[in-house]
């Protein structure tokens, strides 16, 4: 599967409606990418609309005409950020995923810990997301790539717990329903932590209930061989 690459080779840059030229962006251009890591944190810390390319720049120490050399417009920024910031979670996802060891359920938790924990790590991609959700209901494009990038998180998902659980996805009907229910709730619990502070502990106690509540379902879910 090739979600994570899906990434790779995002569509030029939208020049957001002002005559601008479209401008393929090279991830792997190191400016490049600080551009678009200090336009997520400004985006995160004070919103798409507050924050100025003079700002993004000078997050960097770099003159507003560099940020604007590479991306034709602020719209245009917006959306290639939500892209590159989704493509570096998700290569973490798949590596959480494919890094956890044991016996099924020990693995299972194992994943479920290191993606939390990635969310938990990763203070500006949940204030990002927020930013995201929030202006995805006016941006059409916006909303279609984030619907998108949804998507592919959930296959991804799917793919990993499907094969932690040494199942066939496509043999088992529930699981992208399971994926779905998975990234919601680390989606959700992320975001509320994230309003509430991290020194509230409702957030962690909940995790730790879904955590319990998906053993149960997990346990139903056992042949009378795996039980045995």
């Amino acid at each position: 599967m090739n979600s994570v690459e899906t990434f790779t080779h995002p569509e030029p840059s939208n020049g957001g409606g002002n005559g601008a030229a479209n401008r393929a962006v090279d991830w792997e251009n190191p400016r490049v990418a600080a551009i678009l890591s200090a336009a997520a944190t400004c985006f995160a810390r004070k919103g798409f609309s507050a924050t100025t390319l003079a700002e993004i720049g000078k997050e960097l120490g770099l003159r507003k005409s560099i940020v604007h050399y590479y991306f034709a417009s602020k719209n245009a920024l917006i959306h290639e950020v939500q892209s590159f910031t989704q493509k570096r979670y998700l290569e973490k996802v798949k590596g959480s995923l494919s890094s956890s060891d044991g016996g099924t359920k020990q693995r299972m938790m194992s994943a479920l810990d290191s993606l939390w924990g990635s969310l938990q790590d990763n203070r500006t991609m949940v204030g990002l997301n927020i930013e995201v959700w929030a202006a995805a209901r006016r941006d059409p494009e916006l909303r279609k790539r984030a619907a998108t990038l949804q998507h592919d998180a959930r296959a991804l998902i799917a793919e990993g717990v499907a094969d932690v659980l040494e199942i066939d996805a496509k043999d088992f009907p529930p699981m992208e329903a399971l994926s779905v229910l998975i990234l919601a709730v680390l989606n959700g619990l992320a975001v509320a932590q994230e309003l509430e502070g991290e020194k509230d502990a409702k957030a962690k106690e909940a995790y730790q209930t879904f955590l319990y509540l998906l053993r149960l379902g997990m346990k139903a879910m056992e042949t009378p061989a795996q039980k045995s």
